[in-house]
Formats: C-alpha cells, structure tokens, sequence
C-alpha cells in the first residue's frame, strides 16, 4: 500500500512497508494501518489516497451516505479523484486490508493445490541451463543528455494549416503572421485524452513551474469518471475544450450518434461548471455534420499544427526531439495526457520551444489574433 500527502501542491509520497507491521502474504495488519494512516494524514488539509478501493467509488453515492456536517477531504484513487469524509475514508481502507488479504490467501492457496510450478513432465524442482558460450558484453557509448535549447527547426510555416486546424474560421493571418514586437509568435500547449487522474495533476505542476497556460481536450466519459481532476484545470487557470464523449472515430458515425455524442459530454463538462470554447475531433476527423453539431454547441473546431507522435514514440526524449524538430512559428502543439512518456517530455518540450521563440498564450487569444 502506498500512501501520499499533498500539501500546498506538493505531493510527498510515503511507503507504508517499515511504518506498520504487516501479517502473511505482506498483507499490513489492520491495527498498524491505522496507526500508520493517522500519522501520515493530519485532521486538516488535501489527503490523497495513491490506491484503488475494494468495490467502485461513485461521487454521488458518497454525497448522499456523507454524514451531515463532516468534513470532506480529496482522494485520489486509481479510479479518479473523490472527496470523502473521515468516515467514508476508514471504511475504503477497511474494504482494501480486506481485499489484500483475500487475495493473498487465495494465491497462497492456488500454490498449495497446485504443487508448485508444473511441466508436461512432471513436477519440476530446479533447473539450471547454462549456455554454449557466455556471451561477452559489449562496450556501449555514454548517451549525452538532451539539451532541448539546442535543437533547431527549419520549418518556418506550421503543418496542417488552414481548414484541417480550424476548418469552420476565416484567417486574415496564418501564424507566421503573428510575430510578436520582440520577434517571438503566440504558440498554444494543448493536452487530449485527459482527465487522467494522475498524470494531469503532473502536468499542472509542470506547467506552473515553466509558466505556461495550456488547454486540455477533455473525453466525457472520463470527465464524469474524474470531475475533480478536470475542474482542476480551470482552477489552475487553463482552458477545457471538448473531445467527445469516449473518443470515437465521429466522421464513421451517423449525425444522430454526432448529435447524441455532444449531448452526452458537453452535459458532463457543464455538470462542473465547464462551458468549453472548442471541440476537437477524435483523431482530427471530422465532415460538415460535425462541423455544424460543434457550432451549434457554441464550439470552434481546432486541430493542431506539431504532433507530437507520442501515442507511437515510445521514449521521452524521442518526443521532445520529435516536436522540436518539426516547430514552426505560431504552432498549435499537440501531446496526450495518458502518457508517462508524454509528461516526462513536457519540461523539456517547453524549454525547447520557447529557445525557439515560442510564447505561450491560450487558444482564444491564438484565435482572436488569427482572425482578426
């Protein structure tokens, strides 16, 4: 079990193996997990609970079993983030001792049955295969750490522009025809696929410690699965825009499933207190239906302009040499929030592209100075 405590924004994270006694199978005794989670949380401030629960947690079902008058705190559990009370929490902590427990006895018993590990010919006690010949280990050559300052592009106008970024809006400017007085353009950050519950609360810090705004395409579904998380943007004084309700190709939809589709999610933002601005197609698809469902909801279709490739680029550093490389002037920058490798990128890309001469600012102002 791994605990965390936020305070003021910074996340401590605490092993809880060596602060309590555990029993068989590693599972921690009951008693020593109280006596660990009272030391661990205060009775004030934001807790966070860095494990999922023995059943599912549903906000509104612990809106209504609160106990008048009780003090609410936020968890986070691998299911999204929920506020709970003194009370709910000892019970969640319960359920989970209880599901450990289970488990392991239940894998402890597995084992027994079976004997141990099997083959077709019997029972197999130990092996040892030793090779023909030891392979000699080759020498490798030291990696040089990224400096993201140094990497250059020489694109000077973005990719994609024009009616695949923003199909429904009229351009008296493409973004090379942005430049600021000091020489720099307006570059817009934007994050899809998100609320995760985890990874975005990463890439808030990130981005208030780079100083930079950014815009996160949120998917219904998971806005209703993890509604702090996305109202957490807002508060951090980001942009939400829409990006559907569970990430379907829209363009191989009927206007009737378009038209359900933004029913449905644009009604779990608003039920946060989210009005979004834009929508972004689910893989950038998009036909006249959606374009005019997207306009009847008050939104603007926006694409973007550098993609990252981070749903194929498997490494942090490949993405940032990716994007850096193929910048160009008044870029709509595009990573994905559901992935480690994106968020350990994200530093790194941000330094780069301001080297570049990128200055961040929020896609309705991108927007404002594009057609205008």
């Amino acid at each position: 079990m791994r605990f965390c405590l936020a305070a003021s924004g910074i996340f401590l994270s605490l092993l809880l193996t060596g602060c309590a006694a555990s029993v068989g199978g590693g599972v921690v005794a009951p008693e020593a997990a109280d006596k660990a989670v009272a030391e661990l949380f205060s009775d004030t401030g934001e807790r966070v609970l860095m494990q999922g629960g023995a059943e599912s947690l549903d906000q509104s079902a612990l809106d209504q079993s609160a106990a008048p008058n009780e003090d609410k705190f936020t968890i986070q559990t691998d299911q999204g983030i929920f506020m709970m009370t003194q009370s709910q929490l000892n019970q969640y902590l319960a359920q989970r001792r209880a599901l450990q427990l289970a488990e392991a006895q239940a894998a402890a018993a597995a084992l027994a049955a079976s004997g141990g590990p099997q083959s077709p010919y019997g029972r197999v006690i130990s092996r040892t295969i030793v090779p023909a010949t030891a392979a000699v280990p080759q020498p490798t050559a030291p990696v040089a750490p990224l400096d993201p300052t140094s990497i250059q592009s020489s694109r000077s106008v973005p990719g994609g522009f024009d009616t695949y970024v923003a199909p429904g809006l009229s351009f008296t400017k493409g973004p090379a025809g942005m430049k600021n007085a000091g020489g720099s353009y307006p570059c817009v950050m934007t994050f899809d696929d998100g609320p995760h519950h985890t990874r975005d609360a990463q890439i808030y810090d990130i981005l208030d410690e780079k100083g930079v705004k950014a815009v996160f395409f949120f998917v219904g579904s998971k806005v209703q699965k993890n509604p702090n998380t996305a109202k957490a943007a807002i508060t951090r004084g980001h942009e939400v825009g829409y990006h559907s309700w569970d990430h379907k190709n829209l363009r191989a939809e009927s206007l009737a499933t378009v038209r359900e589709d933004f029913r449905k999610g644009v009604a779990a933002l608003n039920g946060i207190g989210i009005t979004p601005k834009f929508f972004r197609p689910p893989f950038g698809n998009y036909n006249s239906g959606i374009l005019a469902t997207a306009t009847s909801h008050g939104m603007d279709v926006i694409n973007w302009t550098n993609d990252s490739l981070d749903w194929k680029i498997d490494t942090a550093r490949g993405i940032t040499e990716h994007v850096l490389e193929q910048s160009a002037p008044g870029d709509i920058v595009l990573l994905h929030s559901i992935h480690q490798r994106s968020v350990d990128a994200l530093p790194d890309v941000i330094d780069g592209l301001k080297a570049q001469g990128c200055r961040f600012v929020s896609l309705q102002s991108w927007v404002t100075r594009a057609t205008s």
